[in-house]
């Protein structure tokens, strides 16, 4: 995977390319074969929800630019895969996700590696954040006709967020927050899920047919 999927497609990064091999894929998506769970395209997980394919992820990951230092909030944790990923990389990981199945399954297999620089909060994206705490760093894996304004709040002066934005044409833009402006610049054509809207409450509600 490592080797065909990411190496000769442009990931140079040697940090993220080394949380690759070293992070199994598999536990994240148990109902998945061997072959397919190691596989560059994305697969299901619960809730009706996707795990992307390792090239998107490893792509958006090396825009970040990640420190060991850095305190990253992470927006649709999904299978809790990529958190595996990004927590290697940095001192924290605040990971949100709104549907509780995942936040239950990603929790037990972030809990099987021995990740203690994680939490997984049931929450959405689309509510203010409790704390006050500022992030070096922003990733989203679900795609918003538009970053909701209060994320960029809480970046810290020279952070970056990533993600992708768009409905039918979805891109990755990465977010640079400098002296307090924002900058923005558009890389590939994307296809993510949608950012799912609501807060959890609704959401809970739609999920029990409520």
């Amino acid at each position: 995977m490592v080797n065909e999927q990411l190496e000769s497609r442009g990931i140079h990064d040697q940090e993220i390319l080394k949380v690759f091999k070293n992070t199994p894929r598999h536990i994240f998506v148990p109902n998945a074969s061997l072959y397919d769970a190691y596989s560059d395209r994305p697969l299901a997980i619960k809730a009706g929800q996707t795990i992307s394919q390792p090239y998107i992820v490893a792509l958006m990951m090396q825009y970040l630019d990640l420190s060991s230092t850095h305190e990253i909030l992470e927006i649709g944790s999904g299978s809790g895969y990529a958190t595996a990923l990004l927590s290697k990389l940095c001192h924290h990981v605040d990971a949100l996700e709104v549907y509780a199945d995942l936040v239950q399954t990603s929790r037990i297999a972030l809990n099987r590696l021995d990740l203690n620089n994680v939490s997984v909060q049931h929450r959405s994206a689309w509510e203010q954040l409790e704390s006050p705490k500022v992030y070096d760093r922003i990733i989203l894996w679900a795609s918003p006709p538009r970053i909701p304004e209060h994320l960029f709040d809480s970046l810290s002066d020279e952070g970056i967020l990533v993600a992708p934005e768009g409905k039918s044409d979805q891109f990755v833009w990465v977010f640079t927050k400098q002296a307090g402006e924002i900058k923005r610049e558009r890389k590939e054509p994307v296809r993510f899920l949608p950012l799912v809207q609501g807060t959890v409450s609704e959401i809970d509600n739609n999920s029990r047919g409520i």
